[in-house]
């Protein structure tokens, strides 16, 4: 469908990527990953034409559309109801629609045949695209991503940013483009709603491209991983966690193979400085030199975050109560958010504050921060310091100030290295820490404004959406540390990984309440999916198993056959694998002793020798990589 061949794109004089090569096929699901500024973001523009394609060509099959959901793409037009934007999706339809209304009212004073068959043709275009179900349609894709039906008449300058996004989200949408590109689809949008696009994409018959630092998105979206690093593209079969297992022997693999080639090279080298000064061996050393300059070299992937690590420290312990919460009343505007509710946050607690959109996540930590008015009692506990992070905190930062010296302020006991380190985790390496307060992004305000948080030693740590302006290895570097941290957490999040991996208490947000669930996120999954079970769920699953038994049993044999049918091909090709491979290394060594005799053999058949040892070299590798490849099918069917 697309085919992006050998495009290199190059800014500010560095390549971003260079000669990239990717066909994207028709209903694959692929996750676009990278570091920050690898030009994920960069190369989603490219296909889609915002900028020019300087080196290699991008080539479309005919007729193909593309749909591309932008991280700054906000509607311009503010006094657009949500639906009526939403709508123009439909713009053939529309149009359609609009022209019928005008020859109905032509109708009445010019009833001529044209007319007639003009309002013919329209009326068979405009069932065939189902134009009398677009408001159902829109309305429907819109309340999917948590508007409410009394919302959808209200002008869109009425809503935020991030409401907003998701109203261009639901126009892309409703387009149903041939290959979707989506930046970040997930940022604005509540657990309900990333569960509802997830079930809409899981269906939906064209391609999809994602950006995304959520990594359970990716892992229930794609079936394919395109990884922008070291100015290429890596593509890989399977989800997110399984391009983790699989980049890691990708790395190693290319770890080795470096190392081979380097060893081979310093043996040239030293060949070409011992005989430079022999006339004798002149011929044979402009060989080699010109061998070793035609050699394209092995760049090991840089990792320069994979050993970070970074500890949030406690100055001093909090009592084992930490915050009472009694008779809590708020609302705002005639409605209610919450009405009566008692909670109490003990030490060592980490929870997960979850809801829809609107149920009061934010407010509700605002007034354990105490940051705004409430009715009823907020106790806090014993020598507790806390510190919140919520994007209000971004107006506290001196805009004045570096980076770095933002961090001295609030931590003068840290050393520079300490907040250098803290720094690197929140995407702010090198020089970057220099750059003025006021010259940076509202999300790179965001991500200091974290920073700050994270470094203040407090043992009462409040957090509204830390994740959204960090990139994936970062998420995972906070998350070690909050695991490690002692002191207590209460955090939103729209983020399950983060919310899996560190909650221990579950806090959700319905009907004017906040609702306890003990343990971590899973269990509260396993217990609402409980509570909603049918009362006869059990006889039906009998019934179920009992039907299946007996299909299960005939199957069984069947299966038995198959693996220890499919185990033994394997075995065998593994068998020949490791045969070929032994006399491929065999033929390696002879190879090595024959060159290191050099002095004594005929300097046109050491050119030959060189050439025939590095294609051996390559072969050897990869003989390697094959053979381990079906050891792993072996061992994953056994």
């Amino acid at each position: 469908m697309l085919h992006i061949q050998n495009v290199s794109f190059e800014f500010g004089g560095n390549y971003l990527f260079r000669d990239i090569d990717w066909f994207i096929k028709p209903r694959e699901r692929i996750g676009l990953i990278g570091k920050n500024g690898a030009g994920k973001s960069t190369l989603l523009k490219l296909i889609m034409g915002k900028y020019d394609v300087r080196e290699g060509s991008i080539n479309k099959s005919g007729g193909i559309n593309l749909g591309y959901l932008s991280q700054d793409m906000i509607s311009e037009d503010g006094n657009q109801t949500i639906i009526e934007h939403a709508k123009q999706a439909f713009k053939r339809a529309l149009f359609i629609q609009s022209e019928l209304e005008s020859l109905y009212a032509l109708m009445e004073t010019d009833p001529s045949e044209e007319n007639i068959q003009k309002m013919a043709d329209y009326q068979e275009e405009f069932d065939a695209l189902d134009g009398y179900n677009i408001d159902n349609k829109t309305a429907e894709i819109l309340e999917g991503l948590g508007f409410k039906t009394v919302d959808l008449n209200r002008p869109m300058k009425e809503f935020s940013g991030g409401w907003r996004m998701r109203v261009v989200l639901a126009k892309m949408l409703l387009e149903e483009p041939d290959i979707m590109l989506m930046d970040e689809p997930t940022n604005h949008l509540d657990l309900p709603s990333i569960e509802w696009l997830e079930g809409y994409l899981s269906n939906y018959p064209g391609s999809v491209v994602i950006v995304s630092h959520d990594r359970e998105f990716l892992n229930k979206m794609i079936n394919k991983t395109a990884e922008l690093s070291n100015n290429k593209l890596y593509l890989w079969d399977g989800n997110y966690d399984f391009y983790l297992k699989a980049k890691v022997e990708r790395d190693d693999l290319i770890s080795r193979q470096a190392a081979n080639q380097n060893q081979y090279i310093k043996e040239q080298e030293k060949f070409i400085n011992r005989f430079k000064a022999k006339a004798s061996k002149a011929k044979a050393v402009q060989s080699r030199i010109k061998m070793v300059d035609k050699i394209e070299r092995i760049v090991e992937i840089d990792e320069d975050k994979s050993n970070l690590k970074i500890d949030f420290k406690v100055s001093k312990p909090s009592g084992k109560v930490v915050m009472d919460l009694n008779d809590i009343h708020q609302g705002f505007d005639s409605q209610t958010l919450f009405d009566g509710v008692n909670r109490e946050i003990v030490r060592g607690d980490k929870i997960a504050l979850i809801g829809a959109n609107g149920t009061g996540k934010s407010t509700f930590l605002s007034i354990i921060a105490n940051e705004i008015d409430f009715n009823g009692q907020r106790k806090e506990g014993h020598q507790v310091i806390s510190s919140f992070y919520a994007q209000h905190q971004l107006e506290s930062l001196h805009l004045d100030y570096e980076i770095l010296e933002e961090l001295q302020y609030d931590a003068p006991h840290k050393t520079e290295m300490e907040l250098r380190n803290m720094l690197g985790c929140f995407l702010f390496g090198g020089d970057d820490v220099f750059k003025k307060i006021k010259v940076l992004s509202g999300g790179e305000k965001a991500r200091v404004s974290l920073a700050k948080t994270l470094v203040s030693d407090a043992n009462f740590l409040l957090l509204d959406e830390p994740t959204n302006h960090l990139d994936i290895d970062s998420i995972e570097i906070i998350i070690e540390a909050l695991k490690r941290y002692e002191g207590t957490l209460i955090f939103v999040s729209h983020n399950r990984y983060f919310i899996e991996k560190l909650a221990n208490k579950v806090w959700w947000i319905e009907e004017q309440d906040v609702k306890e669930y003990p343990g971590d996120y899973t269990e509260y999954l396993y217990k609402i999916h409980q509570s909603q079970k049918p009362i006869d769920s059990n006889i039906s699953k009998r019934k179920t198993q009992k039907s299946n038994e007996n299909k299960t049993s005939k199957d069984s044999w069947k299966q038995k056959d198959e693996k220890e049918d499919k185990l033994k091909k394997l075995q065998k090709k593994l068998d020949q694998k490791e045969e070929q491979l032994a006399n491929t290394q065999n033929h390696l060594q002879n190879l090595e002793e024959k060159l290191n005799t050099i002095e004594t053999t005929n300097q046109d058949e050491y050119a030959n020798l060189s050439n025939e040892y590095s294609n051996t070299l390559t072969l050897v590798n990869q003989l390697t990589q094959e053979s381990e490849k079906l050891m792993e099918e072996i061992i994953a069917l056994e």
